[in-house]
């Protein structure tokens, strides 16, 4: 009996040393985003800036201006041996300029992500897989966008 008792003090005091730890939302840096220039593809550039907003609140004293220019471009990987598509690639790039209206520096940046994306059997098919890595490829580009922004 007492062994499993040790047993379980153990497996709880191992458990719980993890070193695991919280991030403190507090201890990022907040920013405000002033206002927001896009060029290039309109509907993915809409999103980046809707997610991008999320976090910007008007009390803060980091303000920034920021121009996106998103280009996004389709291209054949793969045909099998009767010539027909069987994987396409998307690569989606952001080249962003931030200005610090605070610090009065101007810095740019480039971010892209690229993704893979299997033919369907349907056309329907096709078009939701292509649908649903825009959507991925996008996020990954915001979060980007926005942990760069906390950085300064």
């Amino acid at each position: 009996m007492f062994k499993n008792i040790y047993l379980i003090i153990l497996l709880f005091i191992l458990t719980t040393q993890c070193g695991y730890q919280v991030v403190n939302q507090k201890d990022l840096r907040q920013f405000y985003i002033k206002s927001i220039e896009l060029e290039g593809e309109k509907i993915l550039n809409h999103k980046i800036k809707k997610n991008v907003l999320f976090y910007s609140k008007e009390s803060n004293n980091n303000v920034f201006k920021v121009k996106i220019k998103t280009n996004k471009t389709k291209s054949i990987i793969e045909k099998n041996i009767k010539n027909e598509i069987v994987k396409y690639q998307i690569d989606i790039s952001s080249n962003v300029e931030f200005y610090n209206f605070e610090t009065g520096v101007l810095f740019t940046n480039t971010f892209s992500e690229r993704g893979k994306f299997n033919v369907g059997n349907k056309n329907i098919d096709t078009r939701n897989s292509e649908k649903k890595l825009v959507e991925d490829l996008t996020e990954k580009i915001s979060k980007k966008i926005i942990k760069r922004l906390r950085l300064d």
